[in-house]
């Protein structure tokens, strides 16, 4: 009968010999972790038991002692450690299976161990963010290994290509896009990443059936730029080289984007790249009001860093952050970069405006809608809607603007697009220009159709009912044209507040200061022009003449009308028109049948009357040159 000793069986008789560079082999990541169990199990274990100790180098032990204890360094050993970050990344993802080209159509993962120690998988996690798979079985990830992570029935299918696991709870990978978070058993972040279907680099493999994989293992840090579509003919590599492999330099600086507040007490600063985990605060420059306390990295992109403040920032109010000698993962350090920081406020009506809308784009084009912050609070675009109309004019197709919150600051634009890459290819922007990439935007029809903006109570901030025959009557294709608003501080549904973009813009200018906008400067006079000159060829300079009025009181009632040298009326601009405090009326340098006027010089004339009856005329000149 086999001998039981603290709970395990001995066969004296079955000995086996174990040889010096296995027990190494598991030993060599933690010796004193492999000692406290060799003495634990040596204490259950008495002389007798134990053949003598020979010239083998080792104890000669039973077979089932050796099982377990080689089960037990293994297990215990290599789970005791705690993975970098990096140490292992997530290496191929494939989110669209179909149509199928020779792989599984079932989502995977591959990740692979870019360390040189082993991995004990088991308790590993991974999530999209919303749902969280685990790895339930003992697996060891080798140095420069993969595996692929997938469903409990792809498995199967899987492991023909290669080593595969099965995730407990295996998240549903986006199409469109998606964060991915490798997590150790103890919750840390070992690799993150926030892919889109940019990271195809090729428009007909992002449509389904092709993965993404890795380029540069050293650099896990880089996003698209070390990412792209697989080149083999099955549509992946799982278990493989990366077809994609190859050596990526990164030159390029970690650049910091925007910063907010998330509470009273707390700024965050946003990064274009995961950086290295600040040592010091010395390198964060504030305003002298307030004192930075701690700083700190965000998982799981580490591209956010979190800076406590030793006071309340008042909400409004906003405040300057710099910082200098940042380092991205590469050792990549940037000079000092500022930015302003400030709390949200809730937008109240018109505090937002819509700016700017491409609503009929070219063929394979997308639209865009401009918001402009015209006030002097901060807002939170990640807490705005956008909508349209149904056929009974209730509010519909409410879209979330952003998932993340963004700032838009006082006088700021922001673009919103299903496809930033497309909107900057298509027009000549400068760099400052902003643009938020969305997954959907509401439905906006080619001839005329509705944007809103909600805040977060739902309420509208801004509507408008956009109509195509508000573009410049002389443009004869109006695809891929914007219509630009004219005046931040006129009426949104104003038809003459809308002119097209300009020739020389590319017909739209999302992200900046439209190229028709007239900025509102008081003047003393009631009625004024905005130039003394006009050039109504469509190349972004007095393309038109804006007739200014502001009177003291609403109520007034005007007739505008231009007339020729010979004293012809040559348009009517406006005829018994009610006006308000202040506004304008528009001419586009065209005659009552539409067709442009010769060169020269032409009389404005406004003839406006108040409420109690007076009336006043008023005479302008203005020359038109083509």
């Amino acid at each position: 009968m086999p001998k039981k000793y603290g709970g395990l069986f001995l066969l004296k008789s079955q000995c086996l010999r174990v040889p010096s560079d296995v027990i190494q082999l598991v030993i060599r990541p933690h010796p004193h972790m492999i000692s406290v169990i060799f003495r634990s199990i040596h204490d259950h274990l008495t002389l007798s038991s134990l053949r003598p100790w020979g010239s083998f180098g080792w104890m000669m032990i039973g077979k089932k002692i050796v099982l377990l204890l080689l089960m037990l360094l293994l297990i215990h050993g290599l789970a005791a450690q705690e993975p970098g970050r990096y140490d292992v990344v997530i290496h191929e993802i494939f989110a669209d299976p179909t149509p199928s080209r020779g792989m599984p159509a079932s989502e995977f993962v591959e990740i692979r161990n870019r360390s040189g120690s082993n991995w004990n998988l088991r308790n590993w996690q991974f999530t999209n963010g919303s749902t969280l798979g685990r790895i339930n079985s003992n697996y060891v990830l080798q140095p420069d290994s993969t595996v692929v992570l997938c469903s409990n029935s792809s498995v199967p299918a899987f492991l023909t290509f290669g080593n595969a696991l099965a995730l407990s709870n295996f998240p549903s990978l986006d199409n469109d896009g998606d964060t991915l978070i490798l997590l150790s058993p103890s919750g840390t972040v070992v690799h993150a990443l926030a892919w889109n279907k940019d990271w195809y680099r090729n428009d007909a493999k992002r449509d389904g059936g092709w993965s993404i994989e890795m380029m540069d293992i050293n650099r896990p840090c880089l996003g698209k730029e070390n990412w792209a579509a697989s080149n083999d003919p099955r549509g992946g590599t799982p278990g493989k080289r990366n077809s994609v492999a190859s050596v990526i330099t990164d030159s390029s600086k970690a650049v910091l984007l925007y910063s907010y507040m998330s509470d009273s007490l707390t700024a965050l600063m946003v990064f274009s790249e995961p950086i290295r985990d600040l040592t010091s605060t010395t390198a964060i420059q504030t305003d002298p009001s307030i004192q930075v306390v701690s700083a700190s990295l965000k998982p799981p992109l580490y591209n956010v860093l979190a800076i406590k403040l030793n006071g309340l920032v008042k909400e409004s109010e906003m405040y300057n952050l710099g910082i200098s000698s940042i380092s991205d993962c590469s050792g990549n350090i940037s000079a000092l970069q500022k930015a302003k920081t400030g709390r949200f406020s809730i937008p109240a009506e018109k505090d937002l405006v819509i700016n700017e809308i491409l609503f009929n784009p070219q063929m394979g084009g997308h639209d865009y809608v401009e918001l402009l912050n015209k006030s002097n609070k901060n807002f939170d675009i990640g807490q705005l809607m956008l909508a349209n109309r149904d056929g009974n004019h209730r509010i519909a197709s409410m879209t979330h603007v952003s998932l993340a919150p963004l700032p838009i600051y006082p006088g700021e634009y922001l673009t919103l697009t299903t496809n930033e890459g497309w909107v900057r290819a298509q027009f000549p922007l400068p760099r400052d220009a902003r643009l938020l990439e969305t997954a959907s935007l509401p439905g906006f029809p080619d001839d005329e159709g509705e944007v809103i903006l909600l805040n977060q109570q739902a309420m509208v901030v801004d509507e408008l009912h956009y109509d195509e025959k508000w573009h410049f009557e002389l443009i004869g294709i109006r695809e891929g044209v914007s219509l630009e608003r004219v005046s931040a501080f006129s009426p949104t549904q104003d038809k003459a507040n809308w002119h097209s973009a300009s020739t020389s813009s590319g017909y739209g200018t999302p992200g900046y200061r439209n190229s028709q906008s007239w900025l509102n400067n008081p003047d003393a006079d009631p009625i004024s022009l905005n130039t003394k000159l006009i050039s109504p060829d469509m190349d972004g300079r007095d393309d038109f003449l804006l007739i200014r009025y502001q009177f003291p009181k609403p109520g007034f009632v005007a007739t505008v009308l231009v007339f020729d040298g010979q004293g012809r009326t040559i348009r009517t601009i406006a005829r018994g028109s009610l006006l308000g405090t202040n506004g304008f009326f528009r001419w586009d340098g065209l005659s009552e049948s539409g067709e442009p006027v010769g060169k020269g010089v032409y009389i404005i004339l406004t003839e406006y009357f108040d409420t109690l009856g007076k009336t006043h005329r008023i005479k302008r000149t203005v020359g038109v040159y083509r």
